[in-house]
């Protein structure tokens, strides 16, 4: 009988071990979407800003990307993001659509997410004026976000609840971003020659924050492309597991995402096309 307990209680724990695991598929998911929206005439030099005409010359390429997640080795889920860039005589935006789902045991999450966001040729750095999500599984949830103008405050409406955000760091202008336009603002970053930069999230419930650094270059063998040279970039702040790679042959996208776990779940990029206007 005891020994039947004991094995009960270790199953018990195992279970609870993997769903805490699980839930950093989560968060992992959302990092994958590191992607950035720049075209390849930025590849070849280090720009220190943009103006609001230099931003407009380049061509603003609509991209698709499809990710693959990994857990324990087992292909667990996946993850579908578009670009579509909306260029007028006001201002240049673009609508980021994401979906996700991933299936692991008995567990099943999606992920869907819609954001706005634009460069701002008066503070140098892109905004988000709004973006929308909803979970389903692990952690169900719908979000809405709206941003103001200058990118310091929010509105949030978390499953029906309001509640309004302040960023703090004023004296540096850290905008409040989504996931996507964090991404786009990192890949600015790294062109502008940037190894340290410290960037703010609007999250569910609080305003995250992430230091990141630029740990030098690393060769890393893609199932797809073989070996690739990539940017490695790591948060050295609260979030110090989140470890992103990207390719500046691959349009300097996100190629691989990981937390430094010793269970680590795995984001690749498997596919990326992009459609540019002459």
């Amino acid at each position: 009988m005891m020994t039947k307990l004991t094995n009960v209680t270790k199953s018990k724990a195992l279970t609870l071990k993997l769903l805490s695991i699980l839930k950093a598929l989560v968060p992992l998911i959302i990092f994958s979407f590191f992607l950035f929206t720049f075209t390849k005439k930025l590849q070849a030099k280090v720009i220190p800003t943009l103006t609001e005409e230099e931003f407009k010359e380049l061509h603003q390429c609509d991209k698709i990307f499809e990710y693959n997640i990994y857990f324990f080795d087992q292909h667990v889920g996946y993850l579908h993001r578009k670009i579509a860039w909306h260029n007028s005589s006001a201002a240049t935006k673009a609508t980021v659509t994401s979906y996700g789902e991933v299936s692991f045991l008995w567990l099943d999450s999606t992920y869907q997410q819609q954001s706005k966001m634009q460069y701002s040729p008066q503070y140098k750095h892109f905004i988000t004026p709004s973006f929308s999500q909803k979970l389903t599984g692990i952690k169900t949830r719908e979000m809405n976000a709206e941003i103001s103008n200058d990118g310091l405050s929010s509105t949030v409406t978390l499953n029906a609840k309001v509640s309004n955000y302040q960023q703090k760091e004023k004296n540096e202008h850290q905008a409040l971003y989504d996931l996507d336009t964090l991404g786009a603002q990192i890949r600015l970053n790294l062109l502008q020659g940037k190894t340290r930069f410290t960037l703010s999230r609007q999250a569910s419930s609080k305003v995250e924050t992430y230091q990141f650094e630029v740990a030098g270059d690393e060769v890393i063998t893609h199932e797809k492309w073989g070996e690739i040279t990539t940017i490695k970039v790591v948060e050295v702040g609260e979030h110090d597991s989140i470890v992103l790679w990207f390719s500046s042959k691959h349009d300097h996208q996100l190629i691989k995402a990981e937390l430094d776990m010793i269970f680590s779940p795995v984001v690749w990029l498997s596919h990326f096309s992009q459609q540019c206007n002459s």
